[in-house]
């Protein structure tokens, strides 16, 4: 079975039958049968997959274009294997979520669709070609999504978005390109593989080439992520974009950055020319996102806006992790992506929800609204105490992995980030004290609690969450795996 193709091909084919729908009950109907497909193929994969060996599985390779190395190579492993996972399960929870939506809803959950089909592509592509024509895909539908769906001020945001992460992207190919050329000269055999390339950069003779490429490359993936101070096109993203594209651009794109880290630059990174200099940058940059974040998502008066500086700090984690190079931290920053992504998932349904319903995001303008919206202040206040790493739920398990097994190697880098910690717990629970609690605000009018549908789509993310904080190890025994062997390679380059 070609399942990997499946995936990403049964989306993208009930994206264009989606567009052509004449009816909102047509298009939401076809949008969510073509993203539950995927759902179903990665829970096939799971259970066929092996968690004790770090090689690809699933691979699918035929010819595109030999004389230049490409070709169509699909395949996953631990690394890979829980976005896929992560991506089928956000998708088809954000169309019922957004059951109700009548503008354009062809057009609309077509996008949605066809982004799931390019974020497919870019977690399961082997051939840096192909890998960079699906990242480059997932920019178009949700440049859309807020361009047509957007706030008040969504041409501005659409564009700063497109900007700002397709520079970012240029520049990573410019870092694609010089590894493909310099491998090609010194080999003699033109190759887009990515495993290939990874090996084959270690016998660059240049070590400022070597370094010239990653720094390439990491810029293309943290602009993604993103980190500070490349994230100021993300809150405006975040504030202007529909509910939908709120939820999959952080849940799902976002993580594209991430798995960039894992998949492409923890491999160079013992082969680079300066190592130790690398893994410093890594690491300011992981602390200073989750610092800056927390302070700025603190100081934020839009309860959507103060979610999204939330994801900056949140992602910091993942850089830092990463940067650690210890097993437990880097397959704890590979959960924190996984993680992020079902809670962040439930934030901004929450504050969709709220936008929706009282008229306004801005806390001080809420209050009270618990007492007439029961089902939503309990989903938000679990979707809150995950994202502040409460024990017993997901986000405790990935953070706790990553400040405890990153103190062996960045003591001091820890110490710095563990002051997020208090930030980020006040800036959650004043929120919610301002927002929730007290007495209502008569202004708002009436208020009626979340539809049904809304409610299912954030119960089962609320239960997930749950149940990954209290048995983490279906997905970390994957990740793990690959992450020994990400840092087996520090200790084969001498590092």
């Amino acid at each position: 079975m070609n399942i990997v193709s499946l995936i990403i091909l049964v989306p993208l084919i009930g994206a264009v039958l989606t567009l052509l729908t004449k009816t909102k009950e047509q298009a939401r109907v076809i949008a969510l049968v073509s993203s539950l497909a995927p759902l179903v193929g990665a829970l096939y994969m799971i259970m066929q997959f092996d968690s004790l060996t770090p090689s690809m599985q699933f691979v699918e390779s035929y010819n595109w274009v030999p004389s230049l190395g490409i070709y169509y190579t699909v395949g996953v492993d631990g690394i890979a294997m829980p976005l896929v996972l992560l991506a089928a399960i956000v998708v088809p929870l954000t169309i019922i979520y957004s059951w109700g939506e009548d503008k354009q809803p062809n057009q609309f959950f077509g996008l949605i669709v066809a982004l799931q089909a390019g974020v497919m592509g870019v977690f399961t592509s082997l051939d840096f070609f192909l890998f960079y024509i699906f990242w480059e895909l997932t920019l178009i539908p949700m440049y859309f999504l807020i361009s047509i769906w957007g706030g008040p001020r969504k041409d501005y945001a659409a564009i700063k978005f497109f900007i700002y992460t397709h520079v970012a992207s240029l520049v990573m190919l410019l870092g694609i390109f010089a590894i493909y050329f310099a491998v090609w000269a010194q080999t003699g055999t033109p190759s887009f593989n990515i495993p290939y390339l990874l090996e084959q950069f270690q016998l660059l003779e240049s070590s400022l080439l070597r370094d010239s490429i990653f720094l390439a490359l990491l810029f293309g993936f943290i602009v993604k992520m993103p980190a500070v101070p490349f994230h100021t096109w993300l809150p405006d993203a975040h504030v202007e974009a529909p509910t939908a594209g709120s939820v999959l651009l952080a849940a799902v794109l976002l993580k594209m950055g991430g798995y960039g880290l894992f998949r492409v630059m923890l491999p160079l990174l013992p082969f680079t020319g300066s190592p130790n200099l690398m893994i410093t940058i890594l690491g300011f940059i992981g602390v200073l996102s989750i610092l800056y974040g927390a302070m700025l998502a603190l100081a934020q008066t839009d309860l959507k806006k103060m979610v999204a500086y939330s994801s900056i700090s949140h992602m910091g984690y993942v850089t830092l992790g990463a940067a650690a190079l210890v097993p437990l931290s880097v397959s704890g920053a590979m959960f924190q992506q996984f993680s992020h992504g079902l809670i962040t998932c439930l934030l901004f349904m929450s504050c969709g929800a709220i936008q929706h319903i009282a008229g306004t995001r801005i806390i001080a303008d809420l209050g009270g609204i618990g007492s007439k919206m029961p089902k939503l202040t309990v989903l938000m206040l679990f979707g809150f105490m995950a994202s502040l790493g409460l024990p017993g739920l997901s986000g405790f398990v990935a953070e706790f992995m990553i400040l405890t097994f990153a103190y062996l190697t960045l003591p001091t880098y820890v110490l710095l980030a563990l002051l997020g910690i208090v930030v980020t717990a006040g800036y959650h629970l004043w929120a919610m004290q301002r927002a929730v609690f007290g007495s209502l605000n008569e202004k708002l009018g009436n208020l009626h609690d979340i539809t049904n549908y809304e409610t299912l789509s954030m119960a089962i993310l609320a239960l997930l969450v749950l149940y990954f904080g209290l048995n983490p190890a279906p997905i970390l025994g994957m990740m793990t795996t690959n992450a020994e062997q990400i840092v087996s390679l520090m200790a084969i380059a001498g590092v």
